[in-house]
């Protein structure tokens, strides 16, 4: 079997002579398996539902207070969690945000640039210049690097580049919600706990424990911020057998309590 990663594709959204571009819809129908890249920059919001982002290196999630840039040039593809998802992403050339890292950045969008991308609808060259398009899109260019220092502290996961890993972080990701021991990773996957275990680590720097741990924060974080549910409810849900075990786990990860996040995100919304 070839394993040699494909190229990511390069998709251009951009019509030649426009400086920007806004896209809308239901992100399965937009998102891609495989890995690819904009030769633009993307400024991402989730409408409704949870993404996760994936790059070559990690995935991180995606959902209603947050904001993200994905420079240009920078492979990626999104992961609907759950039913559905939809979004919408402003399109930019290079130059209208130079200097931009090459990692996708999380941040808390300030309510007047919330206003300003819901209002910004260009599809054509011809929109730019109609309904205060230009305009409005000047001030968001124009305060929006200052959003982006409001970073938004959450779990990053590892992506995993073997097969082995990925079957591993398969099995967690479908069987978080319940107790497992290294004889239900052997049982379930062709290789010895002791096998998994060595590769699972030398692939992804962390063990697969602490993968599991952070894929059960990760999922009750996006809890958190959900439907009101109780603290304890959540813990349950998400495999935790002791309420002591979650609430260490989360400062550990978050530095915080789960009430405190639940406050801050809620805030931000």
């Amino acid at each position: 079997m070839n394993n040699t990663p494909r190229k990511a594709q390069q998709i251009d959204l951009i019509p030649h002579g426009l400086d920007a571009r806004t896209m809308a819809g239901v992100m399965a129908e937009y998102s891609s398996e495989d890995l690819h890249s904009h030769n633009h920059h993307q400024v991402l919001r989730i409408r409704s539902g949870v993404a996760l982002l994936v790059d070559e290196n990690r995935r991180q999630p995606m959902f209603g207070p947050l904001t993200a840039v994905i420079p240009a040039g920078l492979a990626h593809r999104s992961v609907v969690l759950g039913q559905s998802a939809s979004f919408k992403s402003i399109y930019l050339k290079k130059d209208l945000l130079p200097d931009l890292e090459q990692e996708i950045r999380l941040f808390f969008i300030s309510p007047l640039n919330s206003a300003l991308f819901d209002r910004l609808k260009i599809w054509g060259a011809q929109d730019l210049f109609r309904n205060l398009n230009r305009e409005c899109l000047d001030l968001f260019l124009k305060t929006l690097p200052e959003d982006m220092e409001k970073q938004a502290n959450l779990v990053r996961l590892p992506e995993a580049g073997t097969p082995l890993a990925r079957d591993a972080a398969a099995f967690v990701e479908k069987n978080y919600f319940r107790p497992l021991s290294m004889d239900d990773f052997a049982k379930a996957l062709p290789y010895s706990g002791r096998h998994l275990s060595r590769r699972f680590k030398e692939d992804m720097q962390i063990t697969l424990f602490e993968y599991l741990r952070l894929y059960r924060v990760l999922m009750a974080s996006l809890a958190l911020c959900g439907p009101e549910k109780a603290i304890t409810e959540i813990a349950l849900e998400c495999g935790y057998e002791s309420l002591s075990s979650f609430y260490r786990d989360f400062n550990m990860i978050y530095g915080a309590p789960p009430k405190s996040f639940k406050e801050i995100f809620s805030q931000k919304q």
